[in-house]
C-alpha cells in the first residue's frame, strides 16, 4: 500500500502500537521493491543480468556458453598430427598448457549483444545490410569495422604450399575455393567478412556456432583482415 493511513480507522490512527505494526507489515509485504528489481533485472533486456539474461537468451534461441576452439600453435613440420595444429612464425601462438575445457561463458554484456544481434536475426531477411548491421551490433565500437560482402577475397583460392606466395595464399582445403576464370566478378556461391581487427577464437565462435548471424545456404564463408 502507498498512503496505509487511509486504511486506519480514525479512532485508531494515532496509536503507536497498531499503527507501529501496520507499518512494519507494510513494509515486509510491499511488492513494490520486488517488482522494481524484477522489471530491470529480468523483464527489461537492456537492463537484466544474470538469470534474467539466460531467460532472453533461451527466449530467442542462443547459449551464454559457446564452445570455443584451441588456437592454433607454433610448431615444425615434423609434428604436424594432419590436425593443422603446427603453425609458422606470425601464424600460430606458443602452447601454454592444455586448457581445460573449450567451453567459454559470455559477460552478461557480451551475451546482451548477443541476444540483440540473435533477435535481430530472427526477423532478418537475410539480405547482406541485415548481416552487416547484425555484424556491427555484435562486433561495432572501440574503432572495429567489420561487413559481409559478395565473392572471394583478393587470392583466396585452393592451392597447395609450392605456390605460396605470402602467408595469406594459397587457401588449404576447406578455406579456399577453386580457381575459375569465368568466375572473376562473380560471387561465386562464397561470401568474405572483412575486418580491421584479427579475430579471436571467441569472435569466430560467435560469428561461425552461436547462430546470431543469417547464412544461406550453399554458401561459403571466407575472411580476411582489411586495413580499413
Amino acid at each position: 500500500m502507498i498512503d496505509i493511513r487511509e486504511t486506519i480507522l480514525a479512532q485508531y490512527a494515532n496509536s503507536p502500537a497498531l499503527t507501529g505494526i501496520i507499518g512494519r507489515f507494510n513494509a515486509a509485504a510491499d511488492p513494490q521493491t520486488m517488482i522494481e528489481l524484477f522489471l530491470k533485472n529480468v523483464w527489461d533486456p537492456t537492463t537484466a543480468t544474470g538469470w534474467g539474461l539466460d531467460v532472453w537468451g533461451r527466449i530467442v534461441g542462443v547459449q551464454r556458453v559457446q564452445k570455443v576452439s584451441q588456437p592454433e600453435f607454433f610448431g615444425f613440420d615434423e609434428a604436424e598430427d594432419g590436425s593443422g595444429s603446427a603453425r609458422p612464425f606470425e601464424d600460430g601462438i606458443f602452447y601454454a598448457g592444455k586448457s581445460i575445457t573449450e567451453n567459454y561463458a559470455l559477460t552478461d554484456e557480451a551475451f546482451r549483444k548477443l541476444i540483440f544481434a540473435k533477435a535481430a536475426a530472427n526477423i532478418s531477411n537475410g539480405s547482406i545490410a541485415d548481416i552487416n548491421r547484425i555484424l556491427m551490433q555484435l562486433f561495432g565500437g572501440d574503432g572495429r569495422l567489420i561487413y559481409i560482402s559478395e565473392g572471394t577475397a583478393a587470392n583466396d583460392y585452393f592451392g597447395f604450399s609450392e605456390a605460396r606466395l605470402d602467408k595469406d595464399t594459397p587457401k588449404p582445403f576447406d578455406d579456399g575455393v577453386f580457381f575459375a576464370a569465368s568466375s572473376l566478378g562473380k560471387s561465386n556461391g562464397t561470401m568474405t567478412i572483412s575486418h580491421n581487427w584479427d579475430l579471436s577464437p571467441l569472435d569466430v565462435t560467435l560469428i561461425r556456432q552461436s547462430g546470431a548471424l543469417p547464412r544461406p545456404a550453399g554458401v561459403h564463408i571466407l575472411y580476411q583482415r582489411v586495413d580499413i
